[in-house]
């Protein structure tokens, strides 16, 4: 039904555009969102809010879906995703920026319409990824559009990086124009110490805990068989490693709690692992929190291969995989990262190997290991709370061009 709805918006705003133009005339509008309008986080998030304190002169918006439960908590102006008033104001944009893509987080469907796609190729069209390129190869869920995605990708002006590992991913993997990838940062890291004596320069203070944030990635193969989620590999390793007792004796004892966020692409799982859950020093986080304000105030992580991993990386805060099902994991998905031969941090493959490293993170007072620090020259070409700065100046020179 969305797809019908969102189809007839488009026409009918197509319709309407020229007897609107006058409405738009010499406006500087910028289109932003991410998360298919449904959360409000990562990069977009921070980008949009800069721009807001910054940059008065630019109309921006963002693109929300009606029924989103963050939809009161998003400051300044917002368009409702796929309404006939989005496609308006996506056909008279200047740019438009985005943590997944146009389709998803800006104007449903419209880029693959036949006359109204002209719309997509006039407006600068801005990739911030939600997240750095690490542990997860890129792939489309349906491999019937995998051309369609790749000629998407292709048409992107600006696509943001943080390194040049991420600009030979973008370039050499995925196709992308040299001269679009611009190698100026991600716009969330604005909000992260640059180290640990140092505080954020655009972002509310909130201070670090002894938590520790424990954030497992999505695996397709489990979310699209949802009815044995609970009898899959994923599910029992997660909870036999977080109800165990030596490690929740831990906890208990040191005053630590373990802050768990599952990927929101895994979300409807959620009600599976709490209800079986035995310690009390497990906080589950809901979907729509602000993911990095957890990130900000962690001492530590703990994930299997999720991109949060990097932005402790990047607060020099310690890291521990846990990666149960690695060789699944390297068919399946496969990695940027040589998981074999270049992972940093704390590495665990079973459950009684993650409960001794954690505990040892725990009683080394949260230092981090020279090889983690070694590691981060490889994903951070800038460490200076600028990075909205150059992103926002290279959509302006786009736009310009």
């Amino acid at each position: 039904m969305d797809k019908i709805k969102f189809l007839i918006n488009m026409v009918v705003a197509f319709i309407l555009y020229p007897f609107k133009k006058s409405k738009f005339k010499d406006k500087n509008i910028w289109l932003i969102g991410g998360h298919a309008g449904d959360i409000y986080n990562d990069n977009s998030k921070f980008f949009y809010e800069y721009m807001l304190k910054n940059h008065k002169d630019v109309d921006i918006y963002w693109v929300i879906n009606k029924e989103s439960k963050v939809f009161d908590k998003i400051p300044g102006k917002k368009l409702i995703r796929g309404s006939v008033e989005n496609y308006l104001y996506y056909y008279n944009s200047k740019a438009i920026v985005f943590s997944h893509a146009p389709s998803a987080d800006i104007a449903p469907y419209n880029f693959v319409v036949p006359v109204l796609n002209a719309f997509h190729k006039n407006t600068v069209k801005v990739y911030l990824n939600h997240g750095t390129i690490s542990f997860k190869k890129r792939k489309p869920m349906d491999g019937r559009l995998k051309n369609i995605i790749d000629n998407l990708l292709k048409s992107y002006n600006v696509v943001t990086a943080s390194s040049e590992f991420e600009e030979n991913v973008m370039v050499n993997e995925w196709g992308m124009d040299k001269d679009n990838v611009c190698i100026v940062g991600n716009a969330r890291y604005d909000n992260l110490p640059t180290n640990e004596n140092a505080s954020p320069t655009r972002c509310s203070k909130v201070a670090q805990t002894r938590d520790i944030l424990y954030t497992p990635t999505w695996r397709d193969w489990i979310k699209f068989d949802g009815e044995n989620f609970t009898k899959s590999d994923y599910f029992i390793n997660i909870m036999n490693f977080l109800n165990d007792e030596k490690l929740n004796k831990i906890l208990e004892e040191k005053d630590v709690n373990i802050k768990f966020y599952l990927h929101h692409l895994m979300h409807e799982f959620i009600d599976d692992i709490r209800e079986n859950i035995t310690g009390k020093r497990i906080i589950f986080l809901d979907k729509g929190v602000t993911l990095a304000d957890e990130i900000r105030k962690s001492s530590a992580n703990i994930t299997d291969y999720s991109s949060v991993a990097i932005d402790f990386l990047y607060m020099n805060r310690p890291i521990l995989f846990y990666q149960f099902d690695i060789d699944e994991y390297k068919e399946k998905i496969d990695s940027y990262i040589d998981l074999d031969n270049e992972m940093f941090g704390s590495l665990a493959y079973t459950k009684d190997e993650a409960v001794d490293k954690l505990i040892e993170i725990i009683d080394n007072d949260f230092e981090i290991l020279e090889s983690q620090k070694n590691e981060r020259n490889k994903f951070f070409r800038y460490n200076d709370n600028k990075n909205c700065d150059r992103i926002y100046s290279s959509i302006v020179n786009k736009i310009n061009k």
